[in-house]
């Protein structure tokens, strides 16, 4: 007899238990939506199936793990924080070396440029939907700074386009830079200590 289990709790189905992994992850998805929650984990049979990307269908047990849209931001939000250790000073002196580097070097590696600052803005974008959904007090702020290093990496990328080492420097410097400062002390002051109390909140009821 199949069975499906969602934070080491079985899961009574009235009508029934569906036949297709599928159909139970839509169903539990709908179910936990009402409180806030989403599905992180969604192992078919021993096979996480969101991590290996499998779709099994037919199945003999189904343990699933949900976490509150508070906790799944967090854990994204500290993650991407890993990424970005040291990257006020790897950009500053990434500045200076434009100015003494042939700029065909400094074309060759623009991908790693991007992939240095890439998880700074995914910081923002893994806050979006979150933002968008429980409007927090500081919104405003948010849309501000997330604003701000768009407008970074736009210049950037300008900076490339134009073939220009100095405009790519100062675009680093006065403007990437700047805004990683405030937007790390941001997430640190702000974001975080928000989400850990609606965790907490959330723990407590």
């Amino acid at each position: 007899m199949p069975s499906v289990w969602v934070d080491n709790e079985e899961v009574v189905f009235k009508e029934g238990i569906p036949l297709e992994a599928s159909k139970v992850y839509e169903l539990l998805m709908g179910v936990l939506a009402q409180d806030g929650r989403v599905i992180v984990e969604f192992i078919v049979d021993g096979v996480d199936t969101l991590r290996e990307g499998n779709t099994l269908e037919s199945f003999t047990k189904i343990e699933a793990r949900s976490q509150t849209h508070h906790e799944l931001t967090l854990r994204l939000v500290m993650e991407a924080s890993k990424h970005i250790i040291n990257l006020d000073e790897e950009m500053q002196a990434y500045a200076c070396n434009i100015l003494k580097t042939s700029w065909s070097e400094v074309f060759q590696r623009m991908d790693e440029l991007i992939t240095k600052i890439k998880p700074f803005a995914e910081l923002f974008d893994h806050l979006i939907p979150y933002v968008q959904t429980y409007q927090p007090p500081w919104k405003e702020k948010f849309e501000e700074i997330s604003s701000e290093q768009t407008k970074s990496l736009e210049g950037i990328m300008d900076s490339f386009e134009q073939g220009s080492p100095a405009l790519l420097s100062d675009e680093l410097v006065h403007l990437f830079c700047s805004t990683f400062r405030r937007g790390t002390l941001f997430f640190a002051e702000e974001i975080i200590p928000f989400l850990k109390i609606k965790i907490t909140e959330g723990a407590v009821r």
